[in-house]
């Protein structure tokens, strides 16, 4: 199945804290059509106790139609899957949230068996929905355990080498996702270009750098996006 066609929707690393950037949150609202699903960090996961900033705007995305995922750092495989599904729960209890988000998931095949247990377990503990960051090209094995791959993270200039593997032709364009950061301003209609020519779903682009570049969410990009959207439909 390909659907590379269909249009790019946004993957939001929301890493912005709602006390500080309340506007940002309820701008997220407004973009909801344009959203695949955003990503929830109250404290590098969910945190010792809940942060009374995270559920009025969980709530109104909610509203909104938005899917949420709950950040989740597995380590590299250095994570159980009981903790990873404690993990889920807190996010499920304490704020609602039944997606999940994976991060620093490794690629190989060695540690394949692991990840196919600690998605059971964060589906078992509330989470139907779960997004694995690879980073990089996994074995194909992780794109069947979860809903969405991120199989890119990382700058402009590495993205612009990139290949895809033949085998991602085989999966819905949806199964994927590239977070971009590092990107030169003039080049946001490029980078949406080149996401779809690498077969993806979701995407998120950044001009910002630095430790953390997924402050915001570009207004170029929302209009690049909006773009290849009525472009989508118009080939249809």
């Amino acid at each position: 199945m390909n659907d590379a066609r269909a249009a790019l929707t946004l993957a939001v690393p929301a890493y912005f804290h709602p006390a500080v950037a309340e506007k940002r949150w309820r701008r997220l609202v407004r973009i909801a059509p344009l959203l695949r699903f955003v990503i929830v960090n109250p404290h590098n996961g969910p945190g010792e106790r809940l942060d009374p900033a995270y559920p009025p705007v969980i709530e109104e995305l909610r509203g909104a139609g938005v899917r949420i995922v709950g950040y989740v750092d597995t380590d590299y495989g250095r994570c159980t899957p009981a903790e990873i599904g404690a993990e889920v729960r807190t996010f499920r209890e304490r704020y609602g949230v039944q997606g999940v988000f994976m991060d620093q998931v490794s690629s190989g095949l060695d540690d394949l068996d692991h990840y196919a247990q600690c998605v059971a377990a964060a589906r078992t503990a509330g989470a139907p929905f779960v997004v694995l960051n690879a980073g990089t090209e996994p074995h194909r094995g992780y794109v069947d355990l979860a809903n969405v791959t991120v199989t890119f993270e990382g700058t402009w200039a590495q993205y612009t080498n990139l290949t895809t593997p033949a085998w991602a032709e085989r999966y819905p364009a949806s199964r994927f996702c590239h977070l971009v950061h590092s990107l030169p301003r003039s080049m946001y209609s490029e980078g949406v270009d080149l996401a779809t020519q690498h077969h993806v779903g979701s995407v998120f682009l950044t001009h910002r750098r630095g430790d953390n570049p997924w402050s915001d969410v570009p207004q170029r990009l929302l209009g690049e996006l909006r773009h290849h959207e009525r472009a989508a439909a118009m080939s249809r």
